[in-house]
């Protein structure tokens, strides 16, 4: 006759054994698997910022047509959708920037991003003129960032 009490006791520590494995296998090779692979030069930044600043660009004229179509649900959808990383994108952008530069992209990304959550009230309250000043303003922040880093 089997004995499922103890089998399910092996189990239950063999489970237990595999995720504290996990755990420290994860502890100890994150900082390594973190680290950038290779330095890139600073024509190879410039081209991978101007390629996020473009698409980024691209997603704003999407943004645009719903904003004046005043289709509120699909502002709000790309607001949380595919703007959902725009926060991440500029702050990598504006890492690679001087000083100076920097703090001013940092403060034009930060008011976009307020923009952006008057932008969502506006939409969630169909206010037409709101969405599109927010818009604007958000935009205006955009260009600015283009500007400092072109």
């Amino acid at each position: 006759m089997l004995n499922l009490k103890n089998y399910w006791t092996v189990l239950k520590q063999a489970a237990i054994a595999f995720c504290v494995a996990i755990a420290l296998a994860t502890t100890f090779f994150a900082p390594v698997l973190t680290q950038p692979v290779m330095a890139q030069s600073p024509s190879e930044i410039r081209a991978v910022s101007a390629e996020k600043l473009q698409v980024i660009s691209d997603r704003f004229d999407r943004l645009e047509k719903f904003v004046y179509a005043q289709n509120w649900n699909d502002v709000i959808s790309y607001i949380h959708g595919p703007f959902g990383e725009i926060r991440r994108e500029l702050r990598t952008i504006s890492a690679q920037l001087g000083k100076t530069q920097k703090e001013s992209a940092n403060d034009l990304a930060n008011n976009l991003f307020k923009n952006f959550v008057i932008l969502d009230v506006a939409a969630k309250d169909k206010d037409a003129i709101a969405a599109e000043n927010a818009f604007k303003n958000a935009l205006q922040d955009f260009e600015g960032i283009v500007d400092l880093v072109s």
